[in-house]
């Protein structure tokens, strides 16, 4: 009998039509892997629904019966009576509440194995200032940045300053959010309390790091878990026409506004460094299954690499960077799904094993 593998996408972030891709391409390919796929839409409302199959892979259809998790039970029960319980879920909702931990703390009441990182791991991931200083304590090389928190919003004044005696150009990032929301290039210090108020519209926290002048944009992909992890080859995003750098235009609404170089062009040093730097991270931060290492590479020496961010829900549509990658590295989608619905149950058996009461 096919597993069951059930598809969890939408959400209430700015990333809510990219998961919708994304499903449909992770529906297609579970399909083509031996499995049997179970679209669950999330509406921007909470209202989940699961979908039938077909009209949604094919026409875009977000028709289907209104269904609820049913934490205390373990599954989920349709309006108008019957379950569902799928074998494997597969969250493909990108950002907030999606890969913050927050849904993730849902699956695991849920008590179904799940693909990708855990709630921690999905926190800390989405979170640019843990994830960095957690990696740091690694090792891993990572830019200087100035962060200002909610409560030192009106009093800004001396961190921006703080900020400038860095050197420009700056990056203005809200600290959790993905896909480059909010984030801001800042060229000169009268730019600066704008780019930070901009960013502040995404999240109750902002940072300001220092950044590598026309930085080269490397992507590396990872899959496996902490018993170990395997890293892709790496790739170069080359941002095209107007975009200084890869940011949510260029990746989103810009059909031309990036290229991506695979193999990126880069000295056998520093290619094999940040593959081992990817898993590293990727391992530091207490991940599973799946993600995305984002590197700046200085194009003046390629030995100068630095940490930029890590997407554990990196997007998986036909064009999305992920798969292409690890395709490139020769390890087709129906692979990497098979292997990822794999460490999904391995892991939730792991954690079963685990003693959380006291005896």
């Amino acid at each position: 009998m096919k597993k069951k593998i059930g598809v969890i996408f939408g959400g209430k972030s700015p990333e809510h039509e990219v998961s919708i891709e994304s499903a449909k391409t992770v529906c297609a390919k579970l399909v083509s892997a031996g499995f049997e796929a179970v679209p669950l839409y999330v509406p921007r409302d909470g209202a989940w629904r699961q979908l039938p199959l077909k009209p949604f892979t094919s026409k875009g259809s977000l028709k289907g019966t209104r269904i609820e998790p049913a934490v205390s039970r373990g599954r989920f029960e349709r309006r108008g009576g019957g379950s569902l319980k799928p074998d494997v879920l597969f969250p493909i909702i990108h950002g907030s509440t999606g890969e913050d931990g927050v849904l993730q703390g849902l699956l695991e009441l849920l008590g179904i194995p799940y693909v990708g990182c855990g709630v921690t791991a999905s926190a800390v991931g989405m979170d640019k200032v843990i994830s960095k200083e957690l990696a740091a304590l690694d090792g891993v090389p990572v830019l200087p940045h100035v962060v200002i928190r909610a409560h030192q919003r009106a009093a800004m004044g001396p961190l921006l300053k703080k900020a400038c005696s860095l050197g420009f150009p700056l990056f203005v990032k809200p600290v959790a959010q993905g896909s480059s929301v909010g984030v801001t290039k800042v060229k000169k210090a009268s730019a600066l309390k704008a780019a930070v108020e901009n960013a502040f519209r995404f999240d109750t926290a902002v940072m300001i790091e220092k950044g590598v002048d026309r930085a080269r944009e490397i992507v590396c992909g990872v899959l496996g878990s902490q018993a170990g992890a395997a890293s892709s080859v790496c790739g170069e995003v080359v941002p095209k026409g107007r975009h200084e750098f890869y940011d949510y235009e260029a990746k989103y609404l810009d059909d031309d506004g990036m290229e991506l170089r695979l193999p990126a062009e880069l000295p056998a040093a520093t290619d094999r460094k940040l593959r081992e730097l990817a898993s590293r991270i990727f391992l530091a931060l207490g991940g599973s299954g799946l993600a995305r290492v984002d590197f700046f590479v200085d194009p003046k020496d390629a030995r100068k690499v630095y940490f930029c961010e890590i997407n554990t829900l990196p997007g998986f549509t036909s064009h999305s960077l992920y798969p292409r990658l690890w395709e490139k590295t020769g390890k087709k989608p129906e692979a990497v799904l098979r292997e990822l619905v794999a460490i999904a149950e391995r892991s939730m058996a792991a954690r079963r094993r685990l003693n959380i009461e006291r005896k």
